[in-house]
Order: C-alpha cells, then sequence, then structure tokens
C-alpha cells in the first residue's frame, strides 16, 4: 500500500512522485514548521475515533487472536492520547522543542540563541516482527516535527498504512509530512531514490539489514538503527516460585518469542545440568498450559518449519550434548553451553545454565545484542544481579512476566528515540 498526500496510489503514480519527490519535500519545509500541538491532537482524535473492529480484523489476518488484539489497542490508545504525548515530548525533550533560549557561554563575551529543531526528513525502514510499528515509528517522527518516509516491511497487512490514513483524515495538514511506500527491500533503485532524500535513515531490522543499508547510505547521511535484540529470563534457586514461572510461560505464550523483548529462552543460575532437567521438567506443563491459553496463531507453513528445526534438533542432540522436553505444543531444549542465541520461537525456548558469578564473563560478548532481562529472584537479590547484568550491556531488568510490558516515556533499547530525531542548533550574537 502506498500512501502519498493523504490518499492511496498505485505503483505507477509512486514513480512519478519519485521523480519529484525532493520539490515536494522542499515545498513542505518552505511551510511553517509543524506545531507539536498539531500532531498531538491528531493522535488523540486518532485513538479516540479509532475503528477498532477494523483492526482486530486486520490482526486477526496475522494470526493475532481478538483478545490479544484488543489489549494491543487499548494500550494505543493509552500511549498516542494527548495527556500520555505530552509527557513523553516533556520527559524526552523538556520544554525546548523549537523554543529558542539564549544563554552566555562561560568565559565568553558573547550570547548564544539555542534551539532543539527536527532533522528534517527521516526514512523509516521498518521491521515485521511488531504489530503496528512501522506507524508508531513515523508518529515519533511527527512529534518531533519530522517529514516522515516510511518504507513498509513485507506481509505487514496494512495496519500501519490504515493508521496513518486515519491520522491524516483527523488532520489533514499532516499529509505532507507522510508518506508510505511497499517497494521490496530488493528494489535498490527506489530505496536510493528515497535515501537520497532523507536527513537520517531509521532502520529497525536484525545485522543483515542493517548492514544492507548501510552500503546504500552515503557517508554524510545519518543513520538511526533500532537493531533486533536479545531478551531472556534469569532465574535463581530462590526465584522458581510458581506465579514467577507463570508469568515466564505467559510473555513466551502471548509474544511467540518473535519480539525483541520476548524470552528467547532461560538460563538458571546452576552450572549442574541435572537442575536444568528437574526444571525443564517442571516448567514444561507450566508453558503448555499458557501455550494452549494464550499463543498467537501460527500457520501451517510455520508449525512445518517448527517441526524440521525441531526434528534437526533431535539429530544434532548427539554432538550438542541436548536434550529436548516435548510437550503437547511446545517444547523445552536444554543446551549445557552459555551462548546466547534466538530460539525456535513459537513456544521452543531453549534452557542452560550460567551461575551468577560467571553472568558478566559470559554475556559480555553479546554487549550490543541485549535487552531485556526478565528476572525470576529473590528481593535480596534483585539489586547485586540487576547492577551486574546492566554491565553486559542489558538496558531493562523485570518481572518475567513484563518483559514485553512498555510504559508511556518508557526509553527503547536504553536510549530516548525524540531525541536522536532532533538536533540542537545556535546563532552567536555579539
Amino acid at each position: 500500500m502506498n500512501l502519498v498526500n493523504g490518499k492511496f496510489i498505485d505503483s505507477k503514480e509512486c514513480d512519478i512522485v519519485l521523480d519529484n519527490l525532493e520539490q515536494h519535500i522542499i515545498d513542505t519545509l518552505n511551510k511553517e514548521r509543524l506545531s507539536t500541538e498539531t500532531v498531538v491532537n491528531a493522535c488523540d482524535k486518532l485513538v479516540t475515533d479509532l475503528d477498532e473492529e477494523f483492526y482486530i480484523k486486520a490482526m486477526s489476518n496475522l494470526g493475532i487472536d481478538e483478545s490479544l488484539g484488543r489489549s494491543y489497542i487499548d494500550e494505543m490508545r493509552r500511549f498516542f492520547c494527548k495527556e500520555s504525548l505530552l509527557h513523553r515530548m516533556k520527559l524526552e525533550l523538556g520544554d525546548t522543542l523549537g523554543s529558542p533560549y539564549s544563554f552566555n557561554p562561560m568565559h565568553k563575551e558573547f550570547t548564544v540563541t539555542r534551539q532543539i529543531l527536527p532533522l528534517g526528513v527521516l526514512l523509516h525502514v521498518a521491521a515485521g516482527n511488531a504489530d503496528g510499528l512501522p506507524a508508531f515509528s513515523v508518529l515519533e517522527g511527527l512529534l518531533t516535527g519530522n517529514i516522515n518516509i516510511l518504507k513498509l516491511p513485507a506481509a505487514e497487512g496494512g495496519i500501519s498504512a490504515h493508521l496513518l490514513f486515519e491520522l491524516i483524515k483527523a488532520e489533514p495538514a499532516l499529509a505532507d509530512y507522510i508518506y508510505v511506500f511497499d517497494y521490496s527491500s530488493k528494489d535498490i533503485e527506489h530505496i536510493e531514490k528515497l535515501i537520497s532524500v532523507a536527513d537520517a535513515v531509521v532502520v529497525w531490522g536484525g545485522r543483515e539489514a542493517v548492514s544492507a543499508l548501510r552500503r546504500l547510505i552515503p557517508p554524510n547521511t545519518k543513520l538511526i538503527e533500532w537493531g533486533h535484540k536479545v531478551s531472556f529470563a534469569y532465574v535463581t534457586k530462590q526465584g522458581m516460585a510458581q506465579n514467577k514461572l507463570e508469568g515466564l510461560a505467559k510473555n513466551i505464550a502471548e509474544t511467540g518469542q518473535l519480539l525483541c523483548s520476548s524470552a528467547q529462552g532461560i538460563f538458571l543460575d546452576t552450572d549442574d545440568m541435572n537442575d536444568i532437567y528437574e526444571f525443564c521438567d517442571r516448567f514444561l506443563p507450566v508453558l503448555d498450559y499458557a501455550i494452549n491459553k494464550n499463543a498467537k496463531k501460527i500457520g501451517i507453513g510455520i508449525k512445518s518449519q517448527v517441526a524440521l528445526r525441531l526434528y534437526a534438533e533431535e539429530l544434532e542432540g548427539i554432538y550438542k550434548d541436548s536434550r529436548i522436553f516435548k510437550g503437547d505444543s511446545c517444547s523445552l531444549i536444554a543446551y549445557p553451553d552459555k551462548i546466547i542465541d534466538t530460539s525456535i520461537q513459537f513456544g521452543n525456548p531453549w534452557v542452560r545454565p550460567l551461575p551468577h558469578i560467571e553472568l558478566l564473563s559470559a554475556l559480555r560478548p553479546y554487549k550490543n545484542y541485549l535487552q531485556t532481562v526478565g528476572l525470576a529472584c529473590d528481593q535480596s537479590e534483585l539489586h547485586p544481579l540487576s547492577h551486574i547484568l546492566f554491565k553486559t550491556g542489558v538496558v531493562r531488568v523485570c518481572p518475567c512476566e513484563n518483559m514485553s510490558h512498555t510504559y508511556c516515556g518508557a526509553p527503547h533499547d536504553g536510549e530516548f528515540p525524540l531525541r536522536r530525531y532532533t538536533k540542537i542548533v545556535d546563532i552567536d550574537t555579539d
């Protein structure tokens, strides 16, 4: 789906738009700067008048059941209402966006007038692992006053384009600040044209996606990476309460282990494989119950891929010294090593030993890939373990059930996005 000037257009019209895109952008930049109030009011109207049933149906087509879909919509309403957006703007940018203020630098006799302004044009290259994420990335760009070009991921389901279309209906002035293109990531010619008009490229995706874009982006164009991260659970002997295990199972089931904040696997505070096997025996029925109750629906193709990967794990188990614990709808794969990798997903986490005294040495090699740790431990262990985990590169520690929960004003991968989408400009005067 391609969206330009508030209208859906076909691929032939897109070529015409691309040929004139730089001039369209210049025309928009020549206008008064987009105000925060305009964007906030439009977002508030969007979530107030949201066509809930349309999005429930669209999410159902992506394998998201109704109850989870409604929880996503409720969360969106909370995050993009006027009160939440103003809170977030103040938290991330203070009161200075677009408002000049003056000061005299230390040991100097001139005056500096400073402003925080939009970067200009953001090209958002979105990933498809989080439903609605492409549109949310554009909303962040709008909040900071930028012109936004969105390249949709494959199999996105039309949710983002429709959300942005509805946003423009709520505030037609936003039409000049939103472009959506449905080009394939392999369509290098068109992607390079989009890059050529951007002040910064915002890329969401894994190492391959980021590396591919690095090769296309000129050295003078800013690259803002939100790369794929890995999250996991860490369970101590004092943290094996039933409610904590149920919370971990719920996160695995509800997210399908598809989000950067989803638990890909579980480390136990032990060096004894017998402890690992005992844990798997105990946790397997808990996970099986959660999967049957909360799991995302997956197609036959994905089910076949999961089955093939599990079969391959069984065949390779003798060489890896691994063991598979199979439930009715899930599995646990016990490994003796201490590495981090993505799981088979869809309710098939790995389980590995990692004594707390080895946390730093074992996890530091992954320092740029770590995000969230769901910690199941005694209260007395919380802060000591958290301090070690933060040294490894982890940016968030929380109860296992809350690993994929967020809140208004939460940083993303340890940073405030709105700050990255702005620049500081100075005028020096005598």
